[in-house]
């Protein structure tokens, strides 16, 4: 099969008889080999040094070497002289990449809404953060730079870019695509390109010959992160310099004998959600009997799931608390003498609380708390009162409050109760075990301003 473009030259593409490609032959820039194994794991024929694979996963390519988890998450690239330069990778409990650190040093962080979307990244310290429409990613954001992203209808495809604060000061910039809707150029009000890139056949870009503003968006429903050189691909990270993903298909045995494949070959498949199936009638490929060779992908979102208003609502919550249970973990387990999940948290029971209040007996740990100096040293020690929050998000909003109260006053002073407009927690007195349910909050913070303990006040 052949591409002539007049701009960026021809391109002959060869494939083995499992349709799978082969070669790629471009007149304006360098030439590909590939090969894959039975598996349909990608081989790089043109690169120094061994490709070797071990249960679909990638653990040699040339003096770059892979470690996985028991997940099958890759978690360290290690590279270079004696395999000094190392790059890790973090995950949460659900699989999602929420970190990496560079052999430079340079850390990013990434957090996802209850449906699994990455809403933000942190990167030196500057965090941007995206906005969703379904599956779409149609808005990012941060001090420096709005950005809106428009499609063409029912599809994946970017349509336009828009860029600025406020309607006076947005500029649009229109997308050139080429037939798998990959961006190829960008184009002003005025015709004018200021962005304008040469890939490689698996979605890294080669050569930039325009790059006034920049573009991220590349295969369909990817987006590249520069920090990392990875493309974030809905429910999973794309390596385009492997062809391969970082993290096994989200759909397991669904997805096939390999999770980690792209797609079959890169020059007539779409993956938009970085799952094995895509949207349209034909699944991932384009189908060949319509005027338009990729309309196939082009058929509209996945149907969400049929749920009552009811269903939804509770969906929603038990992932909000889930990821919100997970933050808690994570922040206190950080903090050296941090209790306020342990002793407060909403997975504690009532009935701990009331122990606690009468016993001093830890609701999480079941020890008995004592006095440490004086001379009732060594007796128990019961709060004058023992609470717990109803929800993790409600101890986490806690928190979160205190600690932008910290930033903007810069003491960690005693607080006050902090009024959360609804009831949040529930409890015990001391002094004749009087229930009751609280609205205030009350959170110590160190003199960095992390927190040691929130819980709810009477």
């Amino acid at each position: 099969s052949r591409i002539h473009d007049t701009r960026k030259g021809e391109h002959h593409y060869q494939y083995d008889p499992l349709a799978r490609l082969t070669r790629v032959d471009r007149s304006n820039d360098e030439q590909e080999r590939f090969g894959h194994d039975p598996a349909g794991n990608l081989l790089m024929q043109d690169r120094p040094g061994p490709d070797i694979v071990a249960g679909n996963r990638l653990a040699i390519q040339g003096d770059h070497h892979y470690d996985y988890d028991a997940f099958g998450n890759l978690i360290r690239e290690r590279r270079g002289r004696e395999h000094r330069l190392i790059t890790e990778y973090r995950y949460d409990c659900q699989h999602r990449l929420t970190g990496i650190t560079r052999p430079n040093g340079q850390t990013a962080s990434y957090r996802y809404d209850p449906f699994g979307r990455r809403i933000s990244k942190t990167v030196d310290d500057i965090t941007t953060e995206f906005f969703w429409q379904g599956d779409k990613l149609i808005a990012e954001h941060h001090a420096d730079r709005h950005r809106s992203y428009l499609y063409e209808p029912d599809s994946f495809r970017p349509l336009a870019l828009l860029e600025g604060f406020g309607p006076k000061e947005t500029k649009p910039y229109h997308y050139q695509l080429d037939h798998l809707g990959t961006p190829q150029e960008l184009t002003a009000s005025d015709g004018e390109i200021v962005w304008s890139a040469h890939y490689k056949a698996y979605g890294k870009i080669s050569r930039l010959d325009v790059g006034k503003i920049d573009n991220p968006l590349r295969f369909q429903g990817q987006y590249f992160d520069p920090e990392s050189g990875l493309h974030y691909n809905r429910h999973r990270y794309y390596n385009p310099d492997l062809g391969r993903y970082l993290t096994p298909d989200p759909v397991r045995l669904a997805g096939g004998i390999n999770a980690y494949q792209y797609v079959p070959n890169p020059t007539g498949w779409v993956d938009p959600l970085g799952l094995n199936s895509c949207p349209g009638e034909n699944g991932c490929k384009p189908d060949s009997t319509l005027r338009e060779p990729t309309a196939g992908v082009n058929q509209g979102e996945p149907a969400l799931p049929q749920l009552t208003r009811a269903q939804r609502r509770a969906r929603i919550n038990e992932l909000g608390e889930a990821n919100a249970h997970r933050r808690l973990t994570e922040l206190e387990a950080s903090i050296p003498g941090a209790h306020f999940l342990e002793k407060h948290g909403a997975q504690t029971t009532l009935e701990s609380q009331l122990e606690r209040v009468r016993t001093a007996r830890n609701p999480t740990t079941g020890e008995i708390e004592t006095f440490d100096r004086g001379r009732r040293r060594g007796e128990p020690r019961p709060p004058s009162a023992a609470t717990h929050f109803l929800s993790h998000r409600d101890q986490l909003n806690a928190i979160d409050r205190a600690i932008l109260i910290f930033k903007l006053n810069g003491r960690a002073e005693i607080p006050d109760p902090m009024d959360m407009g609804k009831i949040i927690g529930e409890g015990y007195k001391r002094n004749g075990l009087e229930y009751g349910k609280q609205k205030k909050a009350i959170v110590y913070l160190n003199r960095d301003g992390k927190p040691i303990t929130a819980f709810t006040e009477f």
